[in-house]
Protein backbone atom coordinates (compact mmCIF):
# COMPACT_ATOMS: atom_id res chain seq x y z
CA UNK A 1 0.00 0.00 0.00
CA UNK A 2 1.00 3.30 -1.08
CA UNK A 3 2.53 5.87 1.46
CA UNK A 4 0.47 9.30 1.30
CA UNK A 5 2.95 12.25 0.12
CA UNK A 6 3.67 14.77 2.80
CA UNK A 7 2.33 17.41 -0.45
CA UNK A 8 -0.85 15.39 -0.23
CA UNK A 9 -1.17 16.03 3.65
CA UNK A 10 -0.18 19.07 3.73
CA UNK A 11 -3.12 20.49 0.66
CA UNK A 12 -5.58 18.61 2.53
CA UNK A 13 -5.18 20.38 5.70
CA UNK A 14 -4.52 23.42 4.39
CA UNK A 15 -7.27 23.70 1.53
CA UNK A 16 -10.24 21.35 3.11
CA UNK A 17 -12.34 24.03 5.79
CA UNK A 18 -12.53 22.43 8.99
CA UNK A 19 -15.39 25.16 9.18
CA UNK A 20 -17.30 24.15 6.77
CA UNK A 21 -16.78 20.28 7.23
CA UNK A 22 -18.22 21.04 10.90
CA UNK A 23 -21.14 22.78 9.69
CA UNK A 24 -21.57 20.32 6.67
CA UNK A 25 -22.15 17.76 9.50
CA UNK A 26 -25.03 19.47 11.34
CA UNK A 27 -22.71 21.53 13.89
CA UNK A 28 -23.12 25.19 14.59
CA UNK A 29 -20.11 26.67 16.03
CA UNK A 30 -20.15 30.39 17.68
CA UNK A 31 -18.07 32.94 17.09
CA UNK A 32 -15.69 33.37 19.99
CA UNK A 33 -13.25 36.71 18.79
CA UNK A 34 -11.14 35.29 15.82
CA UNK A 35 -12.80 31.50 16.78
CA UNK A 36 -15.41 29.77 17.11
CA UNK A 37 -16.75 27.90 20.11
CA UNK A 38 -19.19 24.83 20.81
CA UNK A 39 -19.93 22.13 22.94
CA UNK A 40 -18.07 19.02 22.24
CA UNK A 41 -19.58 15.90 20.31
CA UNK A 42 -16.84 13.35 22.19
CA UNK A 43 -18.05 13.94 25.52
CA UNK A 44 -20.70 14.84 28.05
CA UNK A 45 -20.15 18.60 27.36
CA UNK A 46 -23.16 21.55 28.42
CA UNK A 47 -20.38 24.26 28.21
CA UNK A 48 -18.65 25.48 24.89
CA UNK A 49 -15.45 23.69 25.50
CA UNK A 50 -14.28 23.03 21.38
CA UNK A 51 -12.97 25.80 20.32
CA UNK A 52 -12.14 26.05 16.60
CA UNK A 53 -9.55 28.39 14.74
CA UNK A 54 -10.16 28.87 11.11
CA UNK A 55 -7.11 30.93 10.62
CA UNK A 56 -4.71 27.52 11.16
CA UNK A 57 -7.56 25.54 10.36
CA UNK A 58 -7.39 23.50 13.73
CA UNK A 59 -9.58 22.25 16.89
CA UNK A 60 -9.33 21.73 20.24
CA UNK A 61 -11.43 20.26 22.98
CA UNK A 62 -10.31 22.62 26.61
CA UNK A 63 -13.06 20.01 28.41
CA UNK A 64 -12.87 16.60 29.35
CA UNK A 65 -11.06 15.11 26.00
CA UNK A 66 -8.66 17.62 25.55
CA UNK A 67 -8.02 16.11 21.87
CA UNK A 68 -7.86 18.24 19.18
CA UNK A 69 -6.06 18.87 15.32
CA UNK A 70 -6.18 19.47 12.04
CA UNK A 71 -9.27 18.29 9.63
CA UNK A 72 -7.80 15.28 9.28
CA UNK A 73 -7.93 14.38 13.18
CA UNK A 74 -11.60 15.56 13.11
CA UNK A 75 -12.55 12.90 10.00
CA UNK A 76 -10.81 9.74 12.16
CA UNK A 77 -12.73 11.14 15.43
CA UNK A 78 -15.69 11.70 13.90
CA UNK A 79 -16.15 8.94 11.53
CA UNK A 80 -14.36 6.75 13.70
CA UNK A 81 -12.22 5.82 10.76
CA UNK A 82 -7.78 5.48 10.32
CA UNK A 83 -5.74 8.24 8.79
CA UNK A 84 -5.74 6.38 5.59
CA UNK A 85 -9.13 6.12 5.32
CA UNK A 86 -9.62 9.95 6.44
CA UNK A 87 -7.13 11.13 3.24
CA UNK A 88 -9.32 9.23 1.25
CA UNK A 89 -12.06 10.69 2.41
CA UNK A 90 -11.19 14.52 2.44
CA UNK A 91 -8.77 13.76 -0.56
CA UNK A 92 -12.26 14.02 -3.04
CA UNK A 93 -13.00 17.31 -1.80
CA UNK A 94 -10.02 18.79 -2.81
CA UNK A 95 -10.35 21.29 -5.48
CA UNK A 96 -9.74 20.35 -9.05
CA UNK A 97 -6.19 21.49 -9.88
CA UNK A 98 -4.17 18.68 -7.62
Amino acid sequence: MARFSDQLIDKVKRDISLMRLIEAKGFSPKPHGSDYVMCCPFHEDDTASLVITPSKNLWHCMGACQEGGSVIDWVMKTEGVSFRHAIELLQNDLPLSR
